[in-house]
């Protein structure tokens, strides 16, 4: 009687199983109807939209009443629509390398699978790729949670003229592994990139206070060191660990649980407004007492909140200073506009570094 039910129910999930593929594959096929009528008018521009993936993504996550949480709905649709995209145009994506980093889940994350992906040896080669139009897009990460800013990717919003077109927040969970299972009192070394040693510290020195740390570029130099070097420990991603086949010795060794960096999409694209934005702004003013107050005064008057200031020195000269500041809303809303009219008034040099769809 119990193998009858788990037949008729298999047999429902193969019926589902069927109308998806079919509904799939018609989804593919209207896709590349727009993608023919798109390339008509404008030939030269990408056929990739982030307003309206992202509103997608919301809609169906609305729509998601059931059992799968709401991330998996996300990432399912994720595909889908990367597949979709990669039947009107083939995008590629620059990033931080090698393949198995943490910027590579990102991008994966935030692009789906069906992209190019074009490894980097640097944050600026990203940024030149992008500029020099070899990739379409580039990621890069901006900040962690936990070790901070990323000091080149501030330089390259302010050194090139690229647009922020996205943004997406990757849950960072260092993984122990080696090339085989070994005993870990025999461990002579662990390697890993310096912020990832640095995020795992206290693990270390409570669980492994004999073992020499070694730094690499990347936690994929770490696993691709521990492949090559006896009783030897890395600390890389889950995706890593599947790339480079090693042994997971424990999980999730992060010293803090909600660790998480946050990843930048630069390119060329200027973004339309979606239901829920975020505005980045590169602003430049004497170095002089009362600076920033005068430059947040617009944003608290018309009661717009700021997520993000970060103050450095400006390279140009010594009498300035650079603000990143990130807001919400889009540049094209009312508020807004107010607030860049202000600013100019004021005297401060503003760039717009993009508007774009907010992750969180």
């Amino acid at each position: 009687m119990k193998k009858n039910k788990i037949k008729i129910i298999r047999d429902k999930i193969d019926a589902i199983d069927h109308q998806l593929i079919e509904l799939i594959q018609k989804r593919g096929s209207l896709a590349q109807k727009v993608g023919e009528l798109k390339s008509l008018v404008t030939s030269n521009s990408s056929l990739y939209k982030p307003d309206r993936e992202v509103e997608i993504l919301r809609n169906v996550v609305k729509l998601s009443d059931g059992v799968i949480p709401d991330d998996k709905v996300k990432h399912i649709f994720k595909e889908i629509i990367s597949a979709c995209l990669f039947l009107e145009e083939q995008l590629t994506v620059a990033y931080l390398g090698p393949e198995g980093t943490y910027s590579e889940a990102a991008l994966i994350k935030h692009f789906g699978s069906s992209v190019l992906k074009d490894p980097r040896p640097t944050i600026e080669d990203v940024f030149h790729q992008v500029r020099t139009g070899a990739a379409n897009f580039g990621l890069v990460p901006v900040e962690n949670s936990s070790e901070g800013v990323v000091n080149a990717t501030l330089n390259g919003l302010a050194d090139e003229e690229l647009n922020i077109c996205g943004e997406t927040y990757l849950p960072i969970h260092h993984q122990l592994a080696s090339v085989k299972k070994i005993n870990l009192s025999d461990a002579k070394v662990v390697a890993s990139h310096p912020q990832a040693l640095g995020q795992c510290s206290t693990w270390l020195d409570t669980n492994l206070p004999h073992v020499k740390r070694k730094l690499t570029s990347s936690t994929s130099e770490a696993a691709k060191f521990a492949k090559k070097n006896k009783n030897s420990l890395c600390i890389v991603s889950s995706l890593a660990i599947k790339r480079y086949k090693l042994y997971q010795h424990h999980k999730d060794i992060e010293d803090f649980t909600n660790n998480q960096t946050r990843f930048l999409v630069i390119g060329n694209l200027v973004v339309e407004k979606s239901s829920k934005d975020k505005t980045s702004f590169l602003i430049q003013t004497e170095n002089k007492p009362g600076a920033l107050v005068d430059l947040l005064k617009p944003f608290q008057k018309r009661k717009i909140n700021l997520s993000r200031i970060e103050t450095r020195p400006s390279r140009e000269s010594i009498k300035t200073h650079n603000f990143f500041i990130d807001s919400d809303g889009h540049q094209n809303d009312t508020k807004l506009k107010h607030v860049i009219n202000d600013l100019k008034k004021s005297g401060a040099f503003i760039r717009i570094l993009g508007s774009y769809p907010t992750e969180q």
